[in-house]
């Protein structure tokens, strides 16, 4: 899978502050499929998720102090939010629990200036974390605003039901309409299921509809940045747990290789050595990924296994002549080779086995192991134009395991 960044995503989230509400799309992929591929608990109560997750966060510069929401994430005591302010670590950061009122302190350890999020560490914990959603909401679905008011000088939690209005920048921006109070800003924006789809960036006026930015903006630095708190030296590079980001698993990354985060997803890529244009892969490359399945409770490791490799059409091809030594943890595992370029963004694969975007070019060979663990199906894979790279004992997959 290759990642990239497209230049008018950029700046068209730059311009969000000013951007005018666009027509839905929604790709083919009909509602009943995708609330087949879920595998959330359907007993939870969104509203009550909202409640124990929303926090209120208040940022004191030397001119001014600005309030919002936040969201609880990790391990209960990071928070993030949207702050469009600009905001430091020299901040001073305050944190209420709002549905119990408890004022703690906090530091800023991460601002992404692309989206303006920001990660908050409080030793302190806070509360249960949030669950992130792996797709991405329907055009029309309902969403639960988490935000906290003012009433009387104490601070409550209220909730706000909205609707999914349309998507920009292939989902990257979801809008909504529907009513949500001023203290909205930041907090987040859950699914029926009280999984995290979203934070709220801008909130409501008369005849507008508000914006979301969905998780995979936390692709672009913020999950990573959560992820090295987990961080340990090893002679074979640092390795990394990954349960801030929601995957029981290990992953070990060579010193030179880069790191793609997002929540629920995380990969290790070796350095590309041959100059090409960003669109071309170099013959030296090679990726190393785990991520959560988007899949039902009732789906084997076989099912997801097959089901993945389907919905990559007639693009990829099985290799049965080559077995897969199953990395740690993992039941199954499957080699392909790509033979028609093959290329969809994280809007258009919602409801799939692996909703991320994803982007694979003919001659590359991608091993996929599929595992359960915690009662999540978790998919690893690795890719290489050497296949040697995948069936090789000590090959890409060594340097993966599942949590025992």
């Amino acid at each position: 899978m290759r990642l990239t960044v497209v230049i008018r995503v950029i700046i068209g989230a730059a311009l969000l502050a000013c951007s005018v509400e666009t027509p839905g799309r929604s790709p083919e992929t009909s509602a009943t499929s995708q609330e087949q591929s879920r595998s959330v608990d359907r007993s939870i109560n969104p509203y009550l998720v909202a409640e124990e997750s929303t926090v209120k966060i208040t940022i004191s510069t030397a001119e001014d102090e600005y309030t919002r929401s936040g969201v609880i994430v990790g391990d209960g005591h990071f928070v993030v939010t949207y702050a469009p302010v600009t905001a430091d670590p020299s901040h001073k950061v305050q944190v209420t629990q709002v549905a119990s009122t408890l004022v703690t302190d906090g530091s800023i350890i991460y601002v992404n200036e692309i989206f303006d999020l920001a990660l908050i560490y409080s030793t302190d914990e806070l509360g249960p974390p949030v669950e992130i959603s792996q797709s991405m909401p329907e055009l029309g679905e309902g969403l639960i605003i988490g935000d906290f008011l003012l009433l009387g000088g104490e601070t409550v939690t209220a909730t706000r039901y909205s609707t999914v209005a349309g998507f920009e920048f292939d989902g990257l921006v979801i809008r909504f309409d529907g009513i949500a109070g001023s203290g909205n800003i930041g907090g987040p924006a859950l699914n029926k299921m009280g999984q995290l789809v979203g934070i709220v960036a801008h909130g409501l006026g008369e005849g507008e509809s508000g914006s979301v930015f969905s998780p995979e903006t936390f692709k672009y630095g913020l999950a990573e940045e959560l992820v090295k708190y987990t961080e340990t030296i090893t002679a074979d590079g640092l390795r990394f747990g990954l349960d801030l980001i929601g995957i029981p698993a290990y992953v070990t990354k060579p010193s030179d290789w880069m790191i793609l985060a997002g929540f629920g997803y995380f990969d290790v890529r070796a350095p590309e050595t041959s100059g090409n244009n960003q669109d071309v892969l170099s013959n030296g490359y090679k990726v190393l990924g785990i991520l959560n399945a988007d899949s039902s409770v009732g789906e084997t490791v076989e099912v997801v296994l097959n089901r993945l490799i389907t919905e990559f059409g007639d693009a990829f091809e099985r290799v049965p002549e080559f077995v897969i030594p199953s990395p740690h943890g993992f039941e199954k595992c499957e080699l392909l080779v790509t033979i028609n370029e093959y290329s969809q963004t994280a809007f258009e694969r919602r409801g799939y086995v692996i909703p991320g975007g994803w982007v694979s070019d003919p001659g590359l060979y991608t091993g996929f192991c599929v595992g359960i663990v915690k009662d999540k199906k978790v998919v690893a894979f690795a890719e290489s134009y050497e296949v040697d790279d995948i069936v090789h004992a000590n090959g890409l997959f060594d340097k993966i395991s599942l949590e025992q």
